[in-house]
This record gives C-alpha cells, structure tokens and sequence, in this order.
C-alpha cells in the first residue's frame, strides 16, 4: 500500500499533525511519504493507493491556494483520499468544502480529523484562546487517526463503506454565511493593504521565502507585496525588523465581538468534549494586540 500526505502548514503546527498522522499510517504499513503543498506533484498522485491532504483553517474554511491546488488535480476518479485541518477557536466549513472539491474530481474521501491549534493574526492578541494547542493528547489522536485510516482504506478497499464517515456539520449557524461571504474578491475590497518600509526593511528575504503565493518581491522598485495574496498575514509576523506595516486598527476594534463568539463556540465545544483550556479565556487583552507586542520587542 503506498500512502502520501500533502500539507500546507505556515506556523508548524498542521505540519507536526501531519508527522504524527504519518507515523500512525507507519505502524501499519511501514512507510508514508510527506510533502508540502509547494513541492507536491499533482501528476503522481494517481499512483497513490491513499492520499491525505491537510491545512490551516484561514476564515472559516481553507486558505485560497489549498483550494487552488484541489481545483488544479487531475481527474481522480475512485481514488481514495482523506482530509484533515488544524484550527483555531472554530474549524468552519473546512473539512466539508474540502471533501466537497475533491469529490468534484472523482475522489473518494473515506475520512477526516481536525485539531485545535495555537495561532493568532496581528491584529489579535497573544496569547490567544487556543494557545498551547495541540498537545501530546491531541498528537496521540492524530496517531491513531493515521493508524486507523488505514484500516478504513483497506476496508473500502474490499467494499466495506461502514468505517467511512462524513465530516461533522458545523455547529455555529454563523459560520457558513460568513464562509461564503469571505471569498477572494471580497477580501481584496476590505483586507488592509500591506506596504513595505524601505527604510527598515533588512532585505533578509524571509517574508519571500515564507510567502506561499509568491507575492512579495522586495528587490522590485518599489518593492512589490499583496500581488497576488491569501490574506494570511504570515509576512507581518514574521518580519523580524517590523518592516511590513498596515493599517490594523478597524480590525482590532473588531476583536472583542469575535472574540465573544470564538469563546461561545469553545465553551459549548468543551461541554461536548471537544475542547479543554489551556488558556484563561478572560485573559485576552484586546488592546495590546500582536503586532503592538512584536513592535515593542524589536525596540528594546
């Protein structure tokens, strides 16, 4: 049985999911290959007996290029594949507009795992709700998702369906509409435009090596950024001179209301087992926000 797992992963975490959910597929079978979405070939996948796709969760559903990347595969037709996702407070639509876009290219998803994640935008504070996520319980069940999608394969494989589930409706009536509404056009309407400062900036090239669109050229005159871009914000945090700079403050005042709703759906998913804190969620302190943190830091 050969067995591949492709990831986009910015801040490491759904890359560490990936790892452990390679190392249950090893316990059964001995190998599993793992790229990242970048360096993925999408004509060699149809030598795959199984295939599993995984990403952060970017506004309640996945980032534009792992959509990219499914709508640019090949026709697939009966392969089996599964889906997975790291999230913060809330997973969205993900799981099920993945599953909804592969099956489009003939695919069969026989299954699919999330996991609650560490992870903030500038504009948000730090820590957040979800910071110390995932965990050695949350990487243990990653290991045992990758030990059982094989079994499940190797069922569907001989015509037994039973072990193939669905992902989860969502349960946040919210989430679907809002989904919907923050698509690409909507974003580049909206989003703060980024800019680099020239005069800071140390030319290290880490925000072009980090970018996954490669949208940013900083030897171009003037420099070019957000050309084209997926609204994920990694350059901003990892600038190590602060040099990409925005406008946040609109959505910083924005944090507190989608705050109370992030906690909302963290609390009813705890009462449902889905979730522990790690982190006081009254802690968050919505005034001091990452990038103000981050530019501290580099002052001292």
């Amino acid at each position: 049985m050969k067995v591949l797992i492709v990831c986009f992963s910015q801040t490491g975490n759904t890359r560490k999911v990936a790892e452990k959910i390679r190392d249950g597929i090893i316990k059964e079978i001995g190998s599993c290959d793992l790229v990242s979405l970048r360096d993925a070939d999408v004509n060699g996948l149809a030598g795959y007996d199984l295939v599993g796709l995984g990403t952060p969760v970017f506004y309640y559903k996945e980032p534009f290029n792992v959509r990219d990347f499914m709508e640019g595969l090949p026709e697939l037709n009966g392969k089996q594949w599964f889906v997975f996702c790291s999230h913060g407070s809330v997973m969205g639509q993900t799981l099920i507009s993945m599953k909804e876009c592969l099956e489009k290219k003939g695919i069969k998803v026989i299954g699919s795992h999330h996991t609650y994640s560490d992870g903030t935008i500038p504009f948000y504070p730090y820590p957040t709700v979800t910071t110390g996520h995932p965990d050695d319980r949350e990487f243990e069940e990653a290991f045992e998702f990758g030990s059982s999608i094989v079994k499940c394969s190797r069922a569907v494989s001989r015509g037994d369906m039973s072990c193939v589930e669905d992902p989860k409706p969502v349960p946040e009536e919210w989430i679907a509409p809002e989904a919907e509404m923050l698509n690409l056009d909507f974003m580049k309407q909206v989003m703060p435009r980024l800019s680099i400062n020239t005069d800071t900036c140390a030319e290290c090239g880490d925000c072009v090596d980090a970018c996954p669109v490669d949208g940013i050229d900083i030897e171009a005159d003037p420099p070019r950024i957000q050309e084209p871009c997926i609204y994920c914000w990694n350059c901003a945090k990892i600038c190590p001179t602060c040099s990409i700079e925005a406008d946040w403050s609109g959505l910083v005042s924005m944090a507190p209301q989608n705050y109370d709703r992030y906690i909302k759906s963290l609390k009813e998913a705890e009462a449902r087992g889905e979730f522990r804190w790690l982190v006081d969620p009254e802690s968050m302190n919505y005034e001091d926000p990452l990038y103000k943190q981050r530019e501290r830091e580099i002052k001292k």
